[in-house]
Parts: structure tokens; sequence; C-alpha cells
């Protein structure tokens, strides 16, 4: 009886019904949920809490926003998956079967979504993390979620053969951790997730995947109802167990409606998530450059860049707003665009983009090419303002950590570096921070550890307090970690220069 409802209507004119049914449906659902969980996470203490370091809000908010946005997105499209199979019959269900495993997918969803939650309750370690994702990649890669050929503009195809599994792993556990990384300013994330999943929706209606355009557009009414509560000032935080089932819905998604007569266009996918894929490459770099882990975090992403340009978090929050959706547009016309213009006029996109985010300040090109061993920008070949910079970093992390010294309520910091000197004798530089001269009575926590990469070059960092001071590990162990970080880098620069006039103050310990 249902073929009577829709007779004369396109398979397109039904599927942009159904998605616009299922975006309200999620919407609605979504903002409901995640009110709740708001109370939810206040009554149960599940907050946020800045920590001086990393985090750049100010108070405690809720977390585990993923938590609606899964319920909802998951809901609503179980509710269509049924409607339609057993409601409707197969013969009006001829125009949304796919040839992915709905199980699968959902089973995907899941085991990323658990990872999301313990992470944001009880911290998961990066190899662990790791582990979760590739096993959620594969459960979506059984299902039917493959590349194994990529078409450049028609000037080419590329044939993965047996590397189309692991390319489509590299695929998906990226695309997991690029949401990941670029979550950090409110409304970021889920604004990001809106504009993506949207320009794929209209792309999976351009090419005929219809279902995975109504997926599509769940998402997105899912994650415009977070954003209602997620805008700055956010009153709940996506966290990992929204940002990384975004990550991966869109990035199978991507691998789905980018497909052309059954041949993937790696090109246009690659813009259209080029932002988050972008901001993930430089972090990358940036660790890489200083011998640092990848899965260590900073506060040199992108959007941190704009905010110390003096852009307000609403600002900066809307040019990669615009910046994403432009760059998605373009990956849409360069889906069906051919020739090698086509090809250059893309390549030229990308390249654009990587050198405004280097420029922007996400990656130091000399400390990376120092660290490959390329001697162009070594200290000899350095201009003089380049290693002038280099030896300010450290008086300028010590300015930059006084704040956090305040918010720890220390009375006093005292950094001692000591090493040898070309001569033989001990050398020791000392970086003191006070903020009373009074005599301390107990309450005095103090640290040694090597600074990595150095020869005969220890550091200890001296805590005192007349209050009862919260010995807090996480910030004690960033605080070294920052410190060992820039001083490798003060010393490669120190290292071939005449030794200059030593400090003589020594400090008890």
């Amino acid at each position: 009886m249902y073929e009577n409802y829709f007779a004369g209507t396109s398979s397109r004119e039904i599927a942009v019904v159904v998605a616009g049914a299922a975006f309200l449906a999620a919407l609605s659902l979504g903002a409901i949920l995640t009110s709740w969980m708001c109370r939810i996470g206040w009554r149960t203490k599940m907050l946020d809490r800045p920590d001086g370091c990393l985090k750049c809000h100010t108070k405690a908010t809720p977390t585990l926003g993923g938590v609606p946005l899964f319920v909802a997105v998951v809901s609503v499209l179980s509710l269509l998956v049924l409607s339609l199979r057993y409601g409707m019959g197969i013969e009006l269900g001829i125009w949304w079967q796919s040839d992915i495993s709905m199980i699968g997918v959902f089973t995907a969803a899941i085991i990323i979504f658990s990872l999301g939650v313990c992470d944001d309750l009880h911290h998961v370690r990066p190899h662990v993390k790791l582990l979760f994702q590739t096993v959620a990649s594969m459960t979506l890669i059984v299902s039917g979620v493959l590349i194994d050929r990529c078409n450049f503009f028609g000037v080419f195809d590329l044939s993965f053969g047996i590397l189309a599994v692991p390319f489509t792993l590299f695929w998906l556990v990226g695309s997991c951790n690029a949401f990941n990384f670029i979550d950090g300013m409110d409304g970021l994330a889920s604004g990001i997730g809106i504009i993506i999943s949207s320009l794929l929706a209209v792309l999976g209606l351009l090419n005929g995947m219809y279902f995975e355009a109504i997926m599509a557009l769940t998402l997105a009414g899912g994650l415009s109802a977070i954003l209602i509560f997620n805008l700055h000032p956010a009153r709940i935080f996506l966290g990992d167990s929204g940002s990384q089932v975004i990550g991966l819905f869109l990035g199978a998604l991507a691998i789905r409606v980018a497909m052309v007569e059954g041949v993937f266009s790696l090109p246009s996918a690659g813009l259209i998530l080029s932002v988050p894929v972008m901001d993930t490459l430089l972090s990358i770099l940036r660790r890489y450059s200083v011998a640092a882990s990848p899965a260590r975090g900073d506060r040199r992403h992108i959007h941190h860049c704009l905010h110390r340009m003096g852009l307000t978090v609403p600002q900066l929050v809307m040019v990669l707003w615009l910046v994403v959706f432009i760059a998605g547009i373009m990956g849409i016309v360069f889906c069906y665009a051919k020739g090698t213009v086509a090809g250059w006029a893309a390549l030229g996109l990308v390249v654009l983009e990587m050198y405004l985010g280097v420029r922007l300040g996400c990656l130091n090109i000399g400390k990376l090419l120092t660290r490959l061993g390329i001697t162009a920008y070594t200290d000899e070949a350095a201009p003089i303002s380049s290693v002038m910079d280099d030896v300010c970093e450290l008086e300028k992390l010590w300015e930059h950590m006084k704040p956090m010294f305040e918010q720890m309520h220390l009375d006093r910091v005292i950094l001692t570096l000591e090493g040898v000197s070309p001569d033989g004798q001990p050398k020791y530089e000392t970086y003191r921070w006070v903020r009373s001269e009074v005599e301390l009575l107990g309450n005095r926590w103090t640290k040694k550890f090597p600074l990595e990469g150095y020869e005969s070059r220890m550091a200890t960092l001296q805590l005192e307090s007349a209050e009862q001071f919260n010995k807090d590990k996480y910030r004690i162990d960033w605080l070294l970690q920052q410190i060992s970080d820039n001083m490798r880098n003060v010393g490669r620069t120190q290292k071939n220069r005449p030794t200059p006039v030593e400090k003589k103050e020594t400090v008890a310990i």
C-alpha cells in the first residue's frame, strides 16, 4: 500500500524527504537527551575541570556529550532501518539498500563509543586507544567500507590491491584522531561535523548513495542538538565519546559517498576533510620535530594559534567553520572535475592550507628540518634572529607558566639547570619565581630529572608553598615535559656557541 503514496516520486526525492525527517528526529531527540546529560553531569560530578595546562576552559563543565549524540543518531537510524525494511516492504526499500552491513556499522560505532566513554571517565593509554580504533575500523572494513581503487581527476586510477585494507584502516583511524585533535574550543568540532556531514549528504544524493546521505543528515541533526549546548560558553563538552564517533562516521561516509562509478575520488574526500586532517598532520610533524610522542597534547593546534593572534573563541570558530565550508564545496566540485588543470588546482588548495597552518605557528619548519638532519637550518646557517628566538624560548615559557604557579597556590618555584662547561667546571643556570620571601616551613616538593637530548645535563625543580599544596601529578608531569622539550631546543642552539657568562648562584635543594 505504501507504493501508492510515492507513485511518480523519484528515489532521490524520497531520500530527501526521509533524510529531512531523520535530521529533525535526531535534532529533537538529541536536544532532549543533551539537556538531561547536562543535569546528570553536574549531579554525578562527571565534569571536565580546567588544569591550567592544556585545557582552555576556566570552569568545570559536564563532559560525555557524546552519549546523547550516540543515542540519538543510533536510535533514529535503527528506527529508520526497521521502518523501511519491515514496514514499507522490499519493493519500496530497493532504493535505499546498500551493500554495507548495518550490523557491522552499529558494532563499530559501539566499540568506538565505549572507548570514548572510558577515556572521558578514566584516562586511556594511547596504545590501548589505538587498538580499539583499529578494531572498530576493521569491523567497518569487513562490513563493506573499503577503498580498493582511487581516481585522480580522470587522469589515472590507482588500484591498491593487497594494500586496500591497510590504506582504508589508515584512513579510518586517522579520521577518528583528526576530530579528536581538533576538538579544542567550544563549538568547534561539533560545528565542523555539521558542515562536513551536510556536504557529504549533498554529495551522496548527487552520487546516488541515498542511504549514506540519510546517515550523514542524521548525524548532522544529532550534532546540531549538541551545538546548541556546546557553543561558547559551553554547557557540555563532546568529549572523546563524541569526537571519535564523529570521526569514525564521517571517515566511513566519506569513503562511501565519494564513489564515482565504483571508484573512490580521493582528492574530493580529502578536501572535504582537509581542515581536521591538516591540523592532525601538522601536530604529528610538530611533535616529531621536538622528539615528543604524537599522542602528547600541546597548545599549538590551529585554533590555539588563532586564539593567540587575538581572535575570540566565537570569532575563530566562525573562521574555521568558513574555511571548512569552502574546502568542502571545492571537494564536491573536484569530485566531477576532470583533467590535469583540476588536479593542479586541488593540489594548490592543499598546499595553501598547509602554508597558512605553518604561518600561523602550528609548525616550526626549522626545527623539523633539524630533526630530519637537514643542515639548512643548523646553528651556523640560521639567522641571528632565529638563534636568539630559540635561546629565549625558556624565558618565554617561564613567563607563560607564572599564572599556573599562582593557580597552584605556590610561593616559590626554582628551576636549576646543572651541567659541565667546556672547560670542565660545574655550570648552573637558575630561574626563580617568588611570590613570598618569607621563610617557609615544610611543604616543599623537589624533582630531579634529566633533560632529554643532553649530555651531563640535569634539572631540578623545587616547589614551595606556605599552604598544604596539592601535589597534582598531572600538572607537575606536564610542567617537567614542557621544560624538557623547550630546553632541548635551547641546548641545540647553544651547543656550538661561545660559553655565556655563567650565573654563579647556587641553590640548596
